[in-house]
């Protein structure tokens, strides 16, 4: 209340809402209810984001352990002592039989079911599987007996096999991660057993391609893009999960990093006049006050020299800045003390890349 409601503003409730599961209301007073999950109340932070990594100005110093207490993609992330960030856990609190896990699933943009031994995803069809040779079914145990959103199908060969919400459940040979999705490439009605599905806006998807894997694309099928400082990593930068960028990293860039002549090439991903942000979502404006969507913190672009979909031209994409003696370059958005001399000049840059699906 007071001073601190100033700092913390309370998550309220708007509209006609339920409570249920883990979510439950608490009444502030004034007619104002206020969001809590497990019981913990829930505030948005007012203070301004870090302004680099870590939270800390570019070149500043860093003390062993301060990391996690300051970077917005740690789950230890504090802002001020005595807060902590609210973290979604509903791995711990959906019961799944044993064999079977919960686990977020970014690639499939939500929280879907995998096999708890291998770790790889499960499927649900439509219809069946065409081709069994491709299929392993999850079978049940014997003593095994059937409960909240699981039960138990008999198989012909007399076997027992777990469903979810009254379809069986299946793994796929083709899977060779636990970040893989080829199942849903082997048969078009198959799809990951998802009990949670993320935020995402209208017109934007997740498309599992045979030749590229999974990719975030537009509503016509177009790659998209973030922009990040660039820094020097030695392999795997273009592996399956092998790209990462911290939210505070992306929010440093923002949509200051593509501008006048950038926008020759990159086409800003741009949200609709009614639309809201939600979870990974955030809505940034640009200078020219047009709204922007960002993913995770990074505003989001599609590349002028893709043609069709599935293409991926502006992937591992770099552009140079070379700062000059009177400073005009504004360096501390291409990397800043990350930099390196080369002929006297500090230089620094951009690095593009397809949008990472990770955790």
């Amino acid at each position: 209340m007071g001073e601190c409601a100033k700092e913390f503003s309370p998550y309220l409730a708007k509209g006609a809402v339920k409570p249920g599961g883990d979510w439950s209301l608490v009444d502030r007073g004034s007619k104002q209810l206020q969001w809590a999950y497990k019981r913990q109340p829930l505030y948005y932070y007012n203070g301004a984001d870090p302004a680099g990594p870590g939270g800390r100005q570019r070149g500043e110093g860093r003390s062993q352990g301060a990391d996690s207490l300051l970077d917005p993609s740690d789950p230890l992330y504090s802002p001020k002592p005595g807060w902590r960030r609210a973290a979604f856990t509903p791995e711990e609190s959906i019961p799944t039989p044993s064999g079977i896990q919960l686990r977020s699933l970014p690639v499939a943009n939500g929280y879907g079911l995998v096999n708890q031994l291998t770790g790889m995803p499960l499927y649900v069809f439509k219809t069946a599987p065409k081709n069994p040779k491709m299929w392993m079914p999850m079978y049940a145990p014997d003593l095994a007996v059937a409960f909240g959103e699981f039960t138990i199908v008999q198989r012909e060969d007399s076997t027992r096999q777990w469903a979810y919400k009254g379809q069986a459940l299946y793994g796929s040979k083709g899977d060779y991660s636990s970040t893989d999705l080829n199942g849903t490439v082997e048969q078009n009605d198959a799809l990951p057993a998802l009990a949670l599905r993320h935020f995402m806006p209208r017109g934007i998807r997740i498309d599992i391609l045979a030749t590229r894997g999974p990719l975030m694309v537009t509503a016509n099928g177009m790659s998209l893009y973030t922009e990040s400082a660039y820094a020097l990593q030695y392999g795997g930068r273009q592996s399956r999960d092998g790209y990462r960028i911290s939210y505070a990293e992306a929010k440093a860039v923002g949509t200051r990093g593509c501008e006048a002549e950038c926008l020759k090439t990159w086409k800003p991903l741009l949200a609709g006049a009614g639309d809201e942000a939600g979870g990974f979502w955030e809505i940034q404006e640009r200078s020219d006050g047009r709204k922007q969507w960002a993913y995770k913190g990074s505003p989001l672009y599609t590349y002028f020299g893709d043609k069709k979909p599935g293409d991926i031209e502006g992937n591992n994409l770099h552009v140079i800045v070379y700062g000059d003696p009177d400073g005009k370059i504004d360096l501390t958005l291409t990397g800043g003390n990350r930099s390196t001399n080369v002929r006297g000049a500090a230089g620094s840059g951009f690095y593009w890349h397809v949008v990472g699906l990770y955790n």
